[in-house]
């Protein structure tokens, strides 16, 4: 009943209809350095894991302030999938039973008690539409990230949103060796 569910969901996730918003020329380029100073936001969103295991669908809340981040992930019916944080330079993950774990990397962490393997590290960058200074870069006719290739990722932004003035990614694809990520982003919160 739990996989119907998962794929029910994701079913819905993937058949969302987006138009994608036009932005004036050059218009990324300009709100690039204000996006590496946008160091406090949180956002909601719905996140699609695929693996050759499992196929998921579940709620996204993630809180980052400066670099310490909250990332909250919960199923269909609201239970706590994970609630992944670093305060401090410590990184904790509450699993679904309530049991607390720590690690030096997130990254690793979420890969060992879930088997999903979440670029938490980068994620904060790349889902303000930021990659790396190493990353190699796509842009779409607006001048904005198209697809990045990095750290053995591929990230395709498939659609762009106005809040408070800057072009935010709404919607992505991430792929790395057997994983897909897909992020449907519902809503931005600035400064919060």
């Amino acid at each position: 009943m739990r996989a119907l569910l998962m794929c029910v969901a994701l079913l819905l996730l993937s058949g969302c209809a987006y138009r994608a918003q036009e932005a004036p020329a050059g218009s990324w380029q300009a709100q690039q350095s204000t996006l590496e100073q946008l160091r406090d936001w949180q956002l909601s969103a719905r996140l699609g894991i695929i693996t050759p295991d499992e196929r998921g669908s579940l709620s996204l809340f993630w809180r980052q302030e400066r670099d310490d981040y909250r990332m909250n992930l919960t199923n269909v019916v609201g239970k706590r999938a994970l609630d992944l944080s670093r305060r401090r330079g410590t990184i904790q993950l509450i699993d679904s039973e309530g049991q607390r774990h720590s690690a030096d990397n997130a990254r690793d962490l979420v890969y060992r008690l879930t088997g999903w393997d979440l670029p938490v590290e980068q994620l904060a960058h790349w889902i303000k539409g930021l990659p790396g200074e190493a990353d190699q870069v796509e842009y779409d006719a607006d001048g904005r990230p198209k697809t990045v290739r990095a750290h053995g990722w591929r990230l395709d932004y498939l659609g762009y949103t106005r809040i408070d003035g800057l072009w935010l990614p709404s919607r992505m694809d991430l792929s790395h060796n057997t994983t897909t990520l897909r992020l449907a982003i519902s809503q931005w919160e600035l400064n919060p």
